[in-house]
């Protein structure tokens, strides 16, 4: 007898079979997505996956989308809940128009109808010292007047913080 095309497709799998990422990813990822913007799937995710992108940088630093409601059976006029820091709260809400333009602008139709601000702790990244200092290397003076500060020090790591930190002072104070 001859297995058809049919029958193939109602055979179970084979519990350890090889199978495409790609056909496993949307079970694998639903989960994910379910819990994050209140389940309402991957277009939505994108917002959290492209905050940076859509709303700018600056404001992507002081917040995060976390809810995105729509009303029941519809697609467009949701509410966007956006969780910021309580002094960026103020701000957010003066830059309101701008964001849901952007918003908007992201989804390629009006999707977001209003913008709610929660307060909340917004984890940022350190802001790179590099751009406030002076990036020349130090003088051989300056090198040799910081070692001699810590020469009566035993070597070390404590040494080497602290001519480090020496080195660094100097170099601020090259900048006043």
């Amino acid at each position: 007898m001859k297995e058809t095309e049919k029958d193939k497709e109602q055979a179970p799998r084979r519990r350890n079979g090889v199978t495409r990422l790609s056909s496993e990813l949307p079970a694998l990822t639903k989960t994910a997505f379910r819990n994050t913007m209140g389940g309402r799937g991957f277009a939505e995710a994108g917002l959290i996956t492209e905050w940076a992108a859509i709303v700018g940088g600056d404001v992507a630093r002081m917040s995060r989308p976390m809810q995105l409601a729509f009303p029941r059976g519809e697609r467009k006029g949701g509410v966007l809940t956006i969780e910021c820091g309580g002094a960026a709260a103020l701000e957010l809400q003066h830059l309101k128009p701008q964001i849901l333009d952007r918003i908007n602008s992201h989804f390629g139709y009006a999707a977001i109808a209003e913008l709610r601000f929660k307060q909340g702790s917004i984890l940022t990244k350190p802001k790179s010292r590099s751009g406030n200092r002076d990036q020349r290397p130090a003088s051989a003076a300056e090198v040799a007047e910081t070692t001699a500060q810590v020469e009566a020090l035993p070597d070390g790591e404590i040494k080497a913080s602290l001519l480090r930190l020496g080195l660094a002072i100097r170099r601020d104070n090259r900048k006043k």
